[in-house]
């Protein structure tokens, strides 16, 4: 069962901005997804997703609650650590870029009880 939806759209121009500031990425990137990339693309995709994903899970209160990778395939896999997420419930995740933009929609999913 889909219980919350959430989306965000960023340009990519404004995040490399803020990159310039120091801690910047050390703030909204975990050290793992810092050691994936910290291109400007990959950074404002990586917003844009945790975003869409704090629209689903309004409780979130840190940058860092959320950390995205990547499967095999370069599929984004989330991974939560909060108290807001709880036992039985899925992200499902997709970030785009195209233009100077960057989007990413997000889908809290719940398994329903027999």
């Amino acid at each position: 069962m889909i219980v919350r939806i959430g989306t965000d759209l960023v340009e990519t121009s404004r995040i490399q901005t803020a990159m310039r500031r120091p801690g910047f990425l050390e703030r909204i990137l975990t050290p793992n997804e810092i050691a994936i990339s910290t291109s400007p693309n990959f950074v404002a995709g990586r917003w844009a997703a945790k975003e869409a994903i704090y629209k689903c899970l309004p409780g979130l209160t840190s940058w860092h609650d959320v950390e995205i990778l990547r499967a095999d395939d370069g599929a984004p896999v989330v991974s939560i650590n909060h108290s807001s997420f709880q036992e039985g419930q899925t992200i499902h995740l997709s970030i785009s870029h195209e233009r100077g933009m960057a989007v990413a929609f997000a889908v809290l999913e719940k398994q329903q009880s027999s």
